[in-house]
């Protein structure tokens, strides 16, 4: 039988659908990130999903006379895709998992309908990379890149400024380039407009390119305009102008527009021609092996992420145990921890905290820290927001690598708010394994906890520099090799 236009469409979809369901955690990242209004970043997601579905549907003529049957090579790439989504998600590693749901579902179709059809379906499905909230990684690096930009254009107009890390300080006032003031919405949205106008037109791929080139620094552009006329304007007004005492981001879409027109512009005018729309075509006749590889990509999508639910049901967490010798050996003796400690860490809900003193007799003393976690989640974990070993009152001064007889540790060289210099030793003790970097450790657990419930800890120490920070390594050398600490 033959194909009707519309039918192959909407097993698409509902493969979409089924891809949505087993890996809905990060399906609901997506929403909840689409739906905050009050970081309206990723708000257009709603918007992208509409128009990803539009171009399915516009595409289902070609779908339909799509010959398709299973694809193995692609079928063994979606196993490898779930397997990895999975270990990222044990990880609580929220920015990879959502980053790779697209290419499960791309996969998923590629496995299912074959390599023709993979490529035809490549744009709208890539097109869905546009509603991750992943892009924000790149806050920071275009925030540096916006304050630099309007430092240089100060330097030539004025008012004289005074930079100081994202602070803009002018005669008047001080303005402060805030990561919202990056244009990061502003350059998803110019990159996915650039990227629909080059498919609807289908332009050649080298023009393609140009555009979303044009777009990107027309977006870059939008934005230090947007930043330098708010500063001037509050220098011209004695910060009194609407744009200061009122949230100047809705002028910002003001300034965008602008650029969207110059886009537009320069493209029809200097761009080829649009290709010619294809020829509709006839459906082809279904096969056999077309239902396989639908219930193939199925199979592998829901198979490992339900192997790991009946394997972490059959093993129950370990038990945490004291993760700092409470006697170790002389000359290192226990006393009372000070509560006035400018070293406070902050982790959420852990199943474990210590927090211990130690001191050698001879005036040196050693702080000592430990937190873990039977289980974790997105919000009880490690590692990301909400996890922080420093605290509140110290500040990061340098980091490296230092070597002891009991394997390496993360050192920290921070000083407090009175400016006393301090060494911290650290390390992550993950699935019988240490660990230095948050990543792999992170990594190391979620793969770990695919199978089963590890535990995880983070284990640091801290000596004061003085005379110097040499002498707070060799406390601190001397504390680790009379502990228990493996």
């Amino acid at each position: 039988m033959h194909i009707a236009p519309s039918l192959r469409v909407w097993l698409i979809f509902g493969l979409a659908c089924v891809v949505t369901l087993i890996f809905w955690p990060s399906a609901a990242v997506y929403g909840a990130q689409w739906s905050d209004f009050v970081n309206i970043t990723y708000t257009h997601g709603w918007l992208i999903v509409l128009v990803c579905l539009v171009l399915l549907w516009r595409a289902r003529s070609e779908v339909a006379a799509t010959p398709a049957s299973l694809w193995p090579a692609a079928l063994v790439a979606l196993g490898v895709c779930t397997c990895l989504w999975l270990v990222c998600y044990r990880a609580n590693n929220q920015d990879l998992h959502i980053t790779i749901f697209p290419f499960l579902l791309w996969l998923a179709i590629a496995a299912a309908f074959g390599r023709r059809m993979a490529l035809l379906l490549a744009f709208p499905v890539a097109f869905f990379l546009f509603a991750v909230p992943s892009w924000s990684q790149l806050s920071a690096p275009l925030q540096s890149l916006t304050v630099a930009a309007v430092q240089g254009v100060l330097r030539i107009t004025g008012p004289t400024a005074e930079i100081t890390g994202d602070h803009i300080h002018i005669p008047n006032g001080t303005f402060v380039i805030e990561e919202g003031c990056s244009g990061l919405h502003f350059l998803i949205v110019g990159l996915a407009i650039a990227a629909l106008h080059g498919e609807l037109r289908r332009d050649p791929w080298r023009t393609r390119l140009a555009q979303l080139v044009l777009m990107l620094w027309l977006a870059l552009l939008a934005n230090w305009v947007r930043v330098y006329t708010v500063i001037e304007r509050g220098y011209q007004t004695d910060m009194q102008t609407y744009l200061v005492r009122v949230s100047h981001y809705w002028f910002g879409w003001g300034v965008f527009a602008v650029a969207l027109l110059i886009f537009f512009v320069v493209t029809d005018r200097l761009g080829p021609a649009p290709g010619p729309d294809p020829r509709p075509a006839a459906g082809v006749a279904s096969t056999r092996a077309e239902f396989v590889g639908l219930l193939a990509a199925v199979g592998v999508l829901a198979g490992p992420p339900a192997l790991s639910v009946v394997l972490r049901l059959l093993n129950t967490p370990a038990p945490l145990g004291a993760a700092i010798a409470t006697q170790p050996r002389p000359p290192w003796v226990p006393r009372p921890a000070s509560a006035r400690s400018s070293w406070m860490p902050k982790f959420v809900a852990p199943d474990l905290e210590q927090r211990l003193m130690f001191s050698d007799g001879t005036g040196d003393l050693v702080e000592a820290y430990a937190v873990g976690y039977r289980t974790q989640s997105q919000t009880a974990k490690l590692y990301g927001i909400g996890a922080s070993l420093l605290g509140r009152d110290l500040r990061l001064r340098a980091q490296g690598r230092v070597e002891t007889a009991k394997g390496a540790f993360r050192e920290s060289a921070v000083a407090d708010r009175a400016g006393t210099r301090f060494l911290i030793w650290s390390r992550y003790e993950v699935a019988g394994r240490t660990f230095i970097s948050a990543l792999p450790s992170q990594l190391w657990f979620g793969l770990a906890a695919t199978l089963s419930n590890p535990p995880a800890q983070l284990v640091a120490v801290r000596a004061v520099c003085a005379p110097d920070c040499e002498a707070a390594r060799h406390v601190l050398q001397s504390f680790i090799i009379s502990s228990s600490t493996r």
